[in-house]
C-alpha cells in the first residue's frame, strides 16, 4: 500500500481490486472494452470525417527541425516508426511486466495489465478526435515530398498517435512496476523512453510528423499513463468544495 507524509513507498503486492471495491476489475474490463471498440470504430470511419487542413502552415522551428531530420528514403522511417511504436514498446512495457513475476496468478496478470490497456484506449481515442478537431496538414504534403501518395490522412498530423500510445504504455506500465515494487522496473523506464523518443525521431524523418506534433504527442501520453492508473486506483477522487470541485489524491 501506498504510503504518505513523507514515508518511502513499500511495494504493493495486494489484489489490485479488493474489499468493497472488488468488483471493479470486471467495471473496467467492460470500459476498456467499450472504449476500444469506440476507438477502433473511430479509426476506420475517420476517413468519413476527415476534411482540408485547418492547420496549415508550419511554424518556423518546425520547418527546420524537418528539414534537418527527415530521412531521403522517408518510407524506411516511416516503416520502422511503426514497428518501433506497435511491436517494440508494446513488447517491452507488456512483456517485462508479465516477466516480473513468474508466480503471478491470471488473475494478478489481469491486474497488472489492464491499467496499461486502458490508458492506451483512452490516450488513443483522445488522440483520434483530436487529429480531426485541429485537422493539421502533415509535412509530406506541405512539402509535397515525392513517393508519398494523397490520403485522407493527409491532415491528420496533430498530434502524433505514435508518440502518444508509445509514452502511455511505457509510463502506466512504469508506474505499476514501481507500485509493485517489480525488479524490471528500471529496464521498463529506461528501455521504454528509449523506444519511445526513437519512434519520434522517426516519424520525423518519415516526414509524417512535425516536431511540436510528436512532443506534444508524448506529453499526451505521459499525462494519460500518470492519471489512468491512478484513478483506477482510486487515488485520485473529484470532491466538492465552496466553488466547485477539486481533485484530491495520493502521490
Amino acid at each position: 500500500m501506498l504510503m504518505t507524509g513523507g514515508a518511502s513507498a513499500a511495494p504493493d503486492h495486494n489484489p489490485w481490486y479488493h474489499g468493497k471495491y472488488g468488483r471493479n476489475r470486471v467495471v473496467h474490463l467492460t470500459l476498456t472494452a467499450t472504449v476500444g471498440t469506440v476507438w477502433l470504430l473511430s479509426s476506420v470511419l475517420k476517413d468519413q470525417f476527415s476534411t482540408g487542413c485547418r492547420w496549415c502552415e508550419p511554424p518556423g522551428f518546425d520547418r527546420s527541425v524537418r528539414n534537418a531530420l527527415v530521412w531521403d528514403n522517408n518510407g524506411r522511417a516511416h516503416m520502422l516508426s511503426n514497428i518501433n511504436a506497435y511491436a517494440v514498446g508494446p513488447a517491452l512495457g507488456l512483456g517485462l511486466l508479465i516477466l516480473s513475476d513468474h508466480d503471478a496468478s491470471p488473475s494478478r496478470l489481469i491486474d497488472d495489465l489492464l491499467p496499461i490497456i486502458e490508458t492506451t484506449v483512452f490516450c488513443q481515442l483522445f488522440t483520434s478526435v483530436a487529429k480531426l478537431a485541429v485537422a493539421r496538414k502533415r509535412p509530406y504534403v506541405y512539402f509535397d515530398t515525392p513517393g508519398i501518395p494523397s490520403s485522407n490522412n493527409d491532415n491528420l498530423s496533430f498530434w502524433s498517435g505514435h508518440s502518444s500510445f508509445g509514452f502511455a504504455i511505457t509510463t502506466s506500465a512504469g508506474l505499476i512496476a514501481h507500485w509493485r515494487g517489480y525488479w524490471t522496473e528500471p529496464y521498463i523506464w529506461g528501455l521504454g523512453i528509449t523506444a519511445s523518443l526513437t519512434t519520434e525521431y522517426l516519424r520525423i524523418a518519415g516526414d509524417r510528423h512535425y516536431l511540436s506534433d510528436v512532443l506534444v504527442g508524448g506529453l499526451v501520453g505521459v499525462g494519460a499513463g500518470l492519471l489512468v492508473p491512478r484513478l483506477m486506483r482510486r487515488d485520485l477522487k473529484l470532491v466538492p468544495v465552496a466553488n466547485g470541485a477539486a481533485v484530491v489524491g495520493r502521490f
